[in-house]
C-alpha cells in the first residue's frame, strides 16, 4: 500500500517526477545486482564455465532445445514493458529520436544485465541444479547473499522491493497516458482527459488506475495468497502482451506492404516480423495452458483461470469495438492517430515541453 501511494503521488506530480523516480529506483536495483553478480563470479572461481550457454544443463524433463524454449517463456514477463516509452512521446522532447533510443536502449541494456547476472548466479549456485534456484527449499538471491556476504543481503532485499515499485511506476505511467489518449478520441470516458492545472498530469486516470490496481491486488491476494495471485495476474499479462506483440509484428508487415511500398524490405519488414511471431507462439500457448508442445504443462487451478478471463475480456473488447464501429465510426478511425503527429503536432520538431499539454 505504501508503494502504491508513492507511485500514485509521483504520477500526480507529473511525468518528470515519475521518470525520475523510475530512474533512481532502477539504477539502484541494477547497481546492486551487477555488483552482487561480479562477486558471485569471483567467488565461483574455477566453476566459471561457458557451458551454461549451451543445452548441457537443461533439466531432465526438458532436455535440449525444448528446455530453452520452455525457459524462454519466463523471459516475456521480464522483458515486457520496453515499449512503454512510446505513449510518453507527447511529453518528450524530440520524441522521434529519444523514444526510439529509449526502446532499443532499454531492451539491449537490460538484456545484457540479465545475461550477466544469470550467468553469475548459475555458475555460483551450480548449473546442474539451477532449476531449483529460488524454490521453497532452495535459497534465492537474498538467501545466497545472506549466506555469502552477510549484511549485503539487506541491499539485495531493498533492490527487489525497489524493482516492484519501479515496475509498477512504469505501468502507471504508460496506462494512464494510454487511457488519456484513448479518452481524447472518445473511445474511453472523457473524464480521463482531465489534467492537473499545474502538473499537467492526467489526474483522473491516475486515480482510476490506483483504485483498480490496489483493488485487484487485495481481492486476489485475500481470495488465494500473494504468490498465487501474482501467478494468476502474471499469466494473464503474458497472454495479453504476447498477443499484442504478435499483432504488432503482423501489422508491421501489412503497414509497409500497403502504405510504405517504396520502403518495404523483404528481410526487415517480412522475415524479421514472421520470426517474431514464431518466437512468441510457444509463450502464448504456454501462458494459455494449451499443451500443444511437449514442454507445455497444463496450468493448475486457479492460474488456469487466466486464459478464460483474458478471453472474456477480449470478447468484451471486440463487442465494444463493434458498437463503436456502428455508432461512432469516426472514433474508431481516430484510434489510428492516438499517438500520431496529427494529435501532437509539436512533437516532431522537438517543441513539445517535457510537461506540456498535447497540441
Amino acid at each position: 500500500m505504501v508503494g502504491a501511494l508513492v507511485i500514485a503521488a509521483a504520477g500526480y506530480r507529473g511525468v518528470q517526477t515519475s521518470a525520475r523516480l523510475g530512474t533512481v529506483l532502477g539504477a539502484f536495483e541494477i547497481l546492486v545486482f551487477v555488483v552482487l553478480a561480479a562477486m558471485f563470479i569471483v567467488k565461483a572461481g574455477s566453476h566459471n564455465t561457458a557451458s551454461v550457454f549451451t543445452t548441457k544443463h537443461t533439466p531432465s524433463d526438458h532436455k535440449g532445445v525444448a528446455g530453452i524454449i520452455a525457459g524462454s517463456v519466463y523471459t516475456i514477463l521480464a522483458f515486457a514493458g520496453f515499449e512503454a516509452a512510446a505513449p510518453l512521446a507527447e511529453e518528450a522532447k524530440d520524441p522521434r529520436r529519444t523514444i526510439r533510443k529509449a526502446v532499443l536502449g532499454a531492451t539491449l541494456a537490460i538484456g545484457a544485465v540479465y545475461i550477466f547476472t544469470t550467468y553469475a548466479v548459475s555458475v555460483f549456485f551450480g548449473p546442474d541444479v539451477f532449476n531449483t534456484f529460488g524454490a521453497a527449499t532452495s535459497p534465492g538471491w537474498t538467501g545466497l547473499a545472506k549466506s555469502s556476504y552477510g549484511l549485503f543481503w539487506v541491499l539485495v532485499f531493498f533492490a527487489i522491493v525497489n524493482s516492484t515499485i519501479a515496475n509498477a511506476n512504469a505501468g502507471l505511467t504508460v496506462s494512464t497516458r494510454t487511457a488519456y489518449a484513448m479518452a481524447r478520441v472518445g473511445v474511453l470516458p472523457r473524464q480521463l482527459t482531465v489534467l492537473h492545472p499545474r502538473f499537467q498530469s492526467p489526474v483522473v486516470a491516475v486515480a482510476v488506475q490506483f483504485v483498480i490496481a490496489v483493488g485487484a491486488t487485495l481481492a486476489l491476494g485475500f481470495a488465494w495468497d500473494p504468490v498465487t495471485a501474482f501467478q494468476l495476474v502474471a499469466t494473464g499479462i503474458v497472454i495479453v502482451i504476447v498477443t499484442v506483440y504478435i499483432l504488432a509484428n503482423l501489422a508491421c508487415i501489412g503497414f509497409f506492404a500497403r502504405f510504405r511500398k517504396d520502403e518495404f524490405h523483404w528481410f526487415k519488414h517480412l522475415v524479421v516480423p514472421l520470426l517474431g511471431v514464431v518466437a512468441f507462439v510457444p509463450a502464448l500457448l504456454t501462458a494459455a495452458g494449451l499443451p500443444v508442445f511437449s514442454f507445455i504443462v497444463k496450468l493448475t487451478t486457479p492460474v488456469s483461470y487466466a486464459g478464460p478471463a483474458v478471453g472474456v475480456w477480449l470478447l468484451l473488447g471486440i463487442g465494444y469495438l463493434g458498437y463503436l464501429w456502428r455508432a461512432h465510426k469516426d472514433r474508431v478511425l481516430a484510434i489510428g492517430t492516438v499517438y500520431g503527429d496529427a494529435v501532437y503536432g509539436g512533437a516532431e520538431d522537438g517543441t513539445q515541453g517535457a510537461e506540456g499539454t498535447p497540441a
